[in-house]
């Protein structure tokens, strides 16, 4: 892993590319990272980050209106909390993996986006870091047959680490298909800075012109970009003990 990170330096140093994806920060190299992480996790699409805890807040900001209701886990982490203070509409908790309280929540927020016209983002975690128990993501798909809304799971402490191939809780939940945008970061399993969004093509597409924080923002420095390729192919590759 140290390899790849010098690797990426020395051939690239830490500065490049200069400017953000929109302007000057783009690479062939971005583009074909985006496509493989975007496989691994078996959506249309990715965008990559800058950094996790920055990309949370300003997906969550770009994904809602004031029209749209979100509804999450008590237990969020801080980067969903600041995200959701920026939004303008109403927005419900629920305690901590209660499904129940969910379900009830859920009935609240379907009859204001009756009257709006908004919809509903239901956003919780795939491992939380507090605690390190998993969120209920298959209870919560199951809850799809029910209520119209799309699932936003952060997996930043999953991702590498959970599944068959390390594609995260999604994937060791069995639960791929049902969730809608799937968040994943590099500072875990991967030992680098940075993060990314996998989702339909549309909501990817939609992102890289709204996200702030990325059309304002540096891109990802190249070595970072080198590392990440090479730590996906070890996931992959990687013998996991059952815990």
């Amino acid at each position: 892993m140290r390899k790849a990170d010098a690797d990426g330096a020395s051939q690239y140093g830490l500065g490049l590319p200069m400017g953000a994806r929109m302007m000057s920060g783009e690479s062939d190299l971005h583009i074909k990272l985006e496509k493989e992480l975007a496989a691994f996790e078996k959506k249309e699409d990715a965008i990559l980050l800058n950094f996790g805890y920055q990309g949370m807040v300003s997906a969550i900001d770009c994904l809602v209106d004031r029209h749209d209701v979100i509804v999450y886990d008590s237990e969020s982490h801080a980067c969903i909390i600041d995200g959701l203070r920026m939004h303008m509409g109403k927005r419900f908790v629920f305690p901590h993996n209660d499904i129940s309280n969910l379900e009830k929540q859920l009935e609240r927020a379907s009859k204001l986006v009756n009257e709006s016209g908004g919809c509903i983002l239901v956003i919780t975690e795939g491992v939380f870091g507090m605690s390190g128990d998993q969120g209920k993501l298959k209870e919560i798909v199951d809850l799809k047959k029910k209520f119209q809304f799309r699932l936003f799971v952060d997996d930043a402490h999953g991702f590498g680490t959970m599944g068959k191939t390390g594609a995260g809780t999604c994937e060791e939940q069995g639960v791929m298909d049902g969730v809608d945008i799937y968040f994943g970061t590099f500072p875990k399993s991967m030992a680098l800075i940075g993060g990314f969004i996998a989702s339909d093509a549309q909501v990817v597409e939609f992102k890289r012109y709204n996200m702030r924080s990325q059309i304002f923002a540096k891109s990802l420095p190249m070595p970072l970009v080198i590392g990440a390729f090479k730590k996906i192919r070890t996931f992959k590759n990687k013998t996991r003990v059952k815990r």
